[in-house]
């Protein structure tokens, strides 16, 4: 997939770390109902991450410059664990809201001041999880697997992950 997005820069001033971005992250929800289980796609944070390094966590990050909300969803999810939605909606029942976040959580934590939570369920009924690739460095993601959402759901995930993918069941698809 190509984006045509303009990347957000770090600068470094006065030994200060300084992001240039719209403070803005999107953080997919994503599940995949395959022959009867649900699983959530996970990655697991690499070396050259700011935070949370080493441990497993949904995809999300940065609204870039020159994108939509939606358009970042595309290209987080593509990015960090080689799914390509428009790919998966056109193939499988698809049950969420890429115009609309199901949350917008706004509280000035570490970069970002907003992150907008989109729920995603893919129903494949029969057919076999799809593989998930990576497209970044394995400093950004060392790997990717397919968690069960019970067991996702008992580990402890980066930043509360673990209880957003609770919340977002319970707000969404209970």
């Amino acid at each position: 997939m190509t984006f045509k997005s303009t990347p957000n820069r770090c600068i470094q001033h006065d030994g200060e770390e300084i992001w240039i971005s719209r403070s803005v992250t999107v953080l997919p929800v994503l599940f995949c109902v395959s022959k009867g289980t649900q699983y959530v796609p996970l990655g697991l944070r690499g070396e050259d991450l700011p935070e949370a390094v080493g441990l497993w966590g949904l995809p999300g990050g940065y609204l870039d410059y020159d994108e939509t909300t939606t358009q970042a969803v595309y290209r987080e999810v593509w990015e960090e664990l080689g799914l390509d939605i428009p790919k998966l909606r056109e193939s499988f029942r698809f049950e969420g809201n890429l115009d609309h976040p199901y949350e917008v959580y706004s509280q000035p934590l570490r970069r970002q001041n907003v992150t907008l939570k989109y729920a995603l369920m893919f129903h494949l009924e029969d057919a076999d999880l799809p593989p998930l690739n990576p497209q970044v460095s394995k400093g950004e993601v060392v790997e990717a697997k397919w968690v069960e959402v019970k067991t996702a759901l008992s580990m402890t995930l980066a930043f509360n992950h673990h209880e957003v993918i609770q919340e977002c069941l319970d707000r969404c698809y209970s």
